[in-house]
């Protein structure tokens, strides 16, 4: 009979320690829906569903210096423990062949040239008409195979795609398919439609997208003179003549103001502005000045208003009117600016969670409201109640969706949150911007 040998003091430590319960180590794939700098969070989307995952001083960047460079609708990893900042946050991007990249101040000097060649973005169909590069033509990647006789005849042709940026796999999938086809002079313009935009370059909206938007919750600006807009405008067009926006930026740096135009405090606003034609000194001016502003969402109609009218689209008489009326398109789980100042009148029917940062809340509260930071709601939402409406804000919208879909995912199902511009005073007063 054998004795059994004494286990190790190690192996021992190791069994103890496997019955230690501990937090499981995730990683997540997705797109950027918003990312937070105060709360240190960023809302991705994940398999159609958003999740909040935090980051923090600790957290290593691969592909990307920080998170600077990360934004709408960058594709991600994150590999974190649910409920502490992550590891690491990988930015996902994809190559091109050697020797196809082209910068951009490459694709500009090939757009200005008069050597021939073919801007094609290769995203679906929606994204395209709502805004692209100026003069590309839109094939999704997908469908290339079956409209290769969009390319040129000649082979030699340059071709350049591009797609929403390095993180986008449609430019080196057309590449690939058009290579096989036979083309020989192929580019991927990989920085994409978000370095374009970001860049303040024009961007152009299809007038079959705008048609389709003529609603308070999109604005459209005619930038012509006024006895022009009087002649004949786009049904809803708001008419601000161009020379009026360079005049707005400067009041706005006297004033040491906000350059927000009037009625429309929403940076991510979809604002469409026109002249006669689509490159015109007088639509590119006033588009300049709304980037300056950092109105994320501007375009110019294709083809201008000419291009409208050939197409026998609609047009109104008369002035048109000259301020803004816009409003905010509802998010899901989103109250208005009505209902939310009916759940501030009466605190007790609903739970008001604030989630900003401690510094913000030093500089005014609403009253009865609770204050809970976005970043420890999320490593400890224990103390809020489930059978009891919530009702998130925040001072722009951004933050209180993100506390809505943490909150909704962990099962709290009266939860809503203010998707508005919010400032709070010293007295508990606060106004809408």
């Amino acid at each position: 009979m054998s004795i059994p040998r004494p286990t190790p003091l190690s192996a021992l430590l190791a069994a103890l320690l496997a019955l230690v319960p501990t937090a499981r180590a995730d990683t997540v794939e997705g797109r950027i829906e918003d990312i937070s700098n105060k709360a240190n969070t960023i809302q991705v989307e994940v398999s159609g569903k958003s999740q909040v995952v935090l980051f923090g001083p600790q957290t290593e960047f691969v592909n990307a210096a920080g998170i600077k460079e990360l934004g709408t609708p960058d594709l991600i990893k994150v590999e974190h423990t649910p409920g502490q900042p992550a590891t690491r946050i990988t930015k996902v991007v994809f190559a091109l062949p050697p020797g196809a990249e082209i910068s951009m101040e490459e694709l500009e000097r090939i757009r200005a040239g008069k050597d021939p060649f073919l801007l094609v973005d290769a995203r679906p169909k929606g994204p395209y008409l709502e805004g692209h590069i100026p003069g590309a033509i839109q094939i999704f990647w997908k469908d290339l195979p079956n409209n290769l006789d969009k390319l040129p005849t000649d082979k030699g042709t340059m071709v350049i795609f591009y797609c929403g940026g390095p993180t986008c796999p449609y430019t080196g999938s057309s590449i690939e398919i058009a290579t096989k086809a036979g083309h020989t002079n192929l580019k991927g313009f990989q920085a994409g439609i978000p370095a374009w935009k970001k860049a303040g370059k024009p961007v152009t909206s299809v007038p079959e997208w705008v048609a389709a938007h003529l609603d308070p919750h999109h604005v459209v600006i005619d930038v012509r003179p006024k006895a022009e807009v009087a002649a004949g405008h786009l049904p809803g067009a708001v008419s601000i003549e161009s020379a009026a926006f360079p005049a707005m930026t400067q009041k706005f740096i006297a004033e040491k103001a906000p350059a927000r135009l009037p009625g429309v405090a929403d940076m991510g606003a979809p604002i469409v502005v026109y002249g006669n034609t689509d490159n015109g000194e007088d639509v590119l001016t006033a588009f300049a000045e709304l980037k300056k502003y950092r109105y994320k969402n501007a375009t110019i109609l294709g083809g201008g208003y000419q291009a409208w009218v050939k197409e026998g689209r609609p047009t109104v008489t008369g002035e048109a009117p000259t301020q803004i009326a816009y409003t905010k398109k509802p998010k899901e789980g989103s109250l208005s600016t009505e209902e939310f100042a009916k759940v501030v009148a009466a605190p007790g029917n609903a739970l008001l969670l604030d989630v900003r940062d401690a510094k913000e809340a030093a500089m005014g509260v609403l009253k009865g409201s609770t204050h809970l930071p976005l970043d420890k709601l999320q490593a400890d939402p224990s103390s809020l109640p489930k059978d009891r409406p919530i009702v998130a804000y925040c001072t722009n919208g951004s933050r209180s969706e993100m506390a809505y879909q943490f909150l909704k995912k962990l099962g709290y199902d009266q939860v809503r949150f203010l998707n508005d511009a919010l400032t709070i005073k010293g007295d508990g007063s606060y106004v809408f911007e």
